[in-house]
């Protein structure tokens, strides 16, 4: 299971949102934990980073915006959570 790391930017777009992207973004998190690379195609690889794969997920109405570190050795990678967008 992954650790999940929120930034700032994140928290501030979160509580902006309604609770029913709230449930959805909620549910997203507990989905990145298990798997944060693949998952029914609502994943997409971006690009690569210095750090670590930049990643989005959609959800209904909005998506992630994420980073998956490459360091991930011995210990879980930290998920870092950017953004959270409306479409």
């Amino acid at each position: 299971m992954y650790e999940i790391q929120k930034t700032t930017n994140y928290r501030f777009q979160y509580t902006k949102l309604n609770l029913r992207f709230k449930r959805f973004v909620d549910d997203a998190i507990d989905i990145l934990k298990e798997n944060p690379t693949e998952y029914q195609n609502k994943i997409t690889h971006i690009g690569n980073k210095k750090d670590g794969g930049l990643y989005r997920f959609r959800i209904p109405g909005c998506y992630l915006l994420y980073v998956v570190p490459f360091h991930a050795e011995n210990e879980s990678p930290i998920i870092i959570l950017t953004s959270v967008k409306l479409m």
